[in-house]
C-alpha cells in the first residue's frame, strides 16, 4: 500500500529529526521545528492540501517514532469532512508505533462533519514498553447538521503489543444526531498509550475531570478511565461546540504530555 503518509522519527545529535519523511497528496508536511524550551522534542504539522476529506478517500499514514525520539505531530486547524447525497465513505487509517526509547504526541485536526457526509477512521497503535504515546480523537458536529442530512462518523482505535496482540480496541459510532436537548456537538478522545502510568493518571483524574464546565451555553464534560491490560488511559470530552473542545483538548494534553515515563 503506498501511505500519503510515512514518517520516521528519531533522535539524532540530540535533536528529534526526520528519518523518513514521505508523503504525497493531499497531505503535505514542512520541516521539523524543535522546542524552544525542550529541544529534543521536534514537531511537524500535517496540512491537507484540499481542507476537506471527500466522499470515497482513502488516505493511510504511518507514523513511527524510534532510537530515543520524541516527537510532535498536529494537523492543521481543521478538516472538513464533505457529502453528498448518497455519496460513499470517507476513510482514514493510521498506524502509529514507539518503541522503548521514545515519545509520540499525535494530534489530529478535529474532523468537522457536514451534511451527507459518511466518514470513517481507524488508528492503530503500538508503544513498547518503555514508550509513551498521547493521541487525540475528535469530531465536531457542523451547525448545518440536522437528523434528515445526518451521514454516519465511526472511530476505531487498537492499542497493540509488539507481538501484534490486541491489547485494547475503543470503537465510538454517530448514527443520528444527539436527541437530548441542548446536547454536545463536539467529542474527543485522549489516549495516553504506554504501561507504568497508573498512579500518576489516578492521581490527576480529580484534576482532569474538574475542567467539566455546565454554565449557561458553555459545556464540557470530562471522564477519565483506563485501558485493559495495562495498555495506558483514556480521557473523554464532550462539548457544547469546537471552540470549548479544543480548549479542552489543549489542556488535557497539556496535562497529560507532560508526565515522565517511569524508568
Amino acid at each position: 500500500m503506498t501511505h500519503a503518509l510515512d514518517l520516521t522519527f528519531a533522535d539524532v545529535g540530540g535533536r528529534t529529526v526526520l528519518t523518513r519523511r514521505r508523503y504525497r497528496w493531499p497531505l503535505l508536511i514542512g520541516r521539523v521545528f524543535p522546542d524552544p524550551v525542550r529541544r529534543s522534542v521536534g514537531s511537524v504539522i500535517i496540512q491537507n492540501a484540499a481542507g476537506t476529506v471527500i466522499p470515497g478517500d482513502v488516505v493511510t499514514q504511518r507514523i513511527a517514532v524510534v532510537d530515543g525520539g520524541s516527537a510532535v505531530v498536529r494537523g492543521q486547524g481543521a478538516t472538513t469532512v464533505s457529502g453528498v447525497p448518497g455519496g460513499a465513505v470517507a476513510m482514514e487509517d493510521s498506524e502509529i508505533r514507539v518503541d522503548a526509547t521514545s515519545r509520540l504526541q499525535f494530534e489530529a485536526a478535529p474532523r468537522i462533519l457536514t451534511p451527507h457526509a459518511h466518514y470513517r477512521q481507524r488508528t492503530r497503535v503500538c508503544v513498547s514498553p518503555g514508550g509513551r504515546a498521547v493521541i487525540v480523537d475528535a469530531v465536531v458536529l457542523h451547525p448545518e447538521l440536522t437528523d434528515d442530512v445526518f451521514g454516519s462518523y465511526e472511530s476505531l482505535v487498537e492499542f497493540a503489543g509488539p507481538d501484534g496482540t490486541l491489547l485494547a480496541l475503543d470503537a465510538q459510532r454517530l448514527g443520528a444526531m444527539p436527541r437530548v436537548r441542548r446536547a454536545p456537538t463536539a467529542f474527543a478522545t485522549v489516549y495516553l498509550g504506554g504501561a507504568g502510568c497508573d498512579t500518576t493518571m489516578t492521581a490527576l483524574t480529580p484534576e482532569i475531570e474538574s475542567l467539566s464546565v455546565l454554565t449557561g451555553d458553555r459545556r464540557l464534560y470530562v471522564g477519565v478511565s483506563d485501558l485493559p491490560n495495562g495498555t495506558g488511559w483514556a480521557v473523554r470530552m464532550a462539548a457544547s461546540d469546537g471552540g470549548i473542545l479544543r480548549t479542552a483538548i489543549a489542556t488535557v494534553t497539556s496535562v497529560v504530555a507532560a508526565q515522565p515515563v517511569p524508568a
